[in-house]
C-alpha cells in the first residue's frame, strides 16, 4: 500500500521491494490489505472519491476485477480470511463478524469485543479485543477462552501468527519488545526490543514463511512529495 500515486492505493513488488506495480486505481482511499492465503485475491476497505461510507472489496490479483461485498455496515475495521479462504473476517463496532465468499453470508463472532483476528486453522481462530486487552481464542463451539492478559498482550494490530507461535509487539520504557507465544507449550518467549521512533503498537505485523522473518508497516513514516509552486508574489 502506498500513496505514491498521490492515492492510497494498492502496490505489488517482490521480497526486495523491487519491480514495482500499481494494482489498483481507486483514486480514493485504501486500507487494510490482506493476502488471500492461496494467493488469489487481495481484499481491503477501500473508500471511493465523494463517498461517505467505506467498502469491503476484494480484488482479483492475476485479471484485476473488483468485487464489492456488500456486509451492510458503513464503516469496516481491520479485516484478515478465514483459514480456507471461504469467508473474510471483518471488525464493526468493536466486534467480529465474517462474511463468506461465494453467498455473502454474514455472521457475528464475537460479542463482548475484538477488533483483529486471525485464523490459521479450522480449529485456531485468535484475536485481540482491543489494547490491553489481551489475546483470546474463538473455539468452534463460540467459547472464548484468554490465552494472554492485557498485561503481557496490549497490541491491537502488531501480532502475527506462524506455525504454533503468536508473535507480538509489547509496549516497554522507551522500548519496543518483540515476543512470541507458544500455543502448544502455552509459553511466552521474549525474543528482541526494538527502538520505539519507528514502530507501535498499532504497526501491523506479518511472518514471511519462505525467508523465516517478521515483517513490519512502517506507517509512522508517510512518504510525501514536495513540489515547487510559482507566484508572482514569491518571484
Amino acid at each position: 500500500m502506498s500513496n505514491e500515486s498521490g492515492y492510497m492505493e494498492i502496490w505489488r513488488a517482490d521480497a526486495q521491494m523491487e519491480q514495482r506495480e500499481q494494482l489498483t486505481q481507486l483514486f480514493g482511499m485504501v486500507k487494510y490489505p490482506q493476502w488471500s492465503n492461496d494467493g488469489r485475491y487481495i481484499a481491503f476497505v477501500g473508500r471511493l472519491p465523494a463517498e461517505e461510507n467505506d467498502k469491503l472489496m476484494l480484488l482479483e490479483v492475476k485479471t484485476g476485477r473488483l468485487t464489492q461485498l456488500q456486509t451492510g455496515v458503513r464503516w469496516h475495521g481491520q479485516i484478515s480470511w478465514w483459514y480456507d479462504d471461504s469467508a473474510v473476517i471483518f471488525s464493526h463496532n468493536g466486534n467480529l463478524f465474517s462474511i463468506t465468499i461465494q453467498d455473502k453470508q454474514v455472521q457475528q463472532l464475537t460479542t463482548r469485543g475484538g477488533v483483529w483476528a486471525q485464523m490459521p486453522a479450522a480449529d485456531k481462530l485468535y484475536f485481540s479485543k482491543g489494547r490491553n486487552r489481551g489475546l483470546w481464542q474463538l473455539l468452534p463451539n463460540g467459547q472464548e477462552v484468554q490465552l494472554l492478559s492485557g498485561q503481557i498482550f496490549s497490541s491491537r494490530t502488531a501480532w502475527a501468527v506462524a506455525d504454533n507461535k503468536i508473535y507480538f509487539l509489547q509496549q516497554k520504557p522507551g522500548q519496543l519488545l518483540v515476543s512470541y507465544y507458544d500455543t502448544e507449550q502455552q509459553q511466552t518467549k521474549d525474543l528482541i526490543l526494538l527502538p520505539p521512533d519507528q514502530l507501535h503498537l498499532q504497526s501491523v505485523m506479518s511472518f514471511d514463511t519462505v525467508n523465516q522473518r517478521l515483517l513490519f508497516e512502517l506507517s509512522m513514516l508517510p512518504r510525501a512529495d514536495i513540489h515547487k509552486m510559482r507566484h508572482p508574489q514569491l518571484q
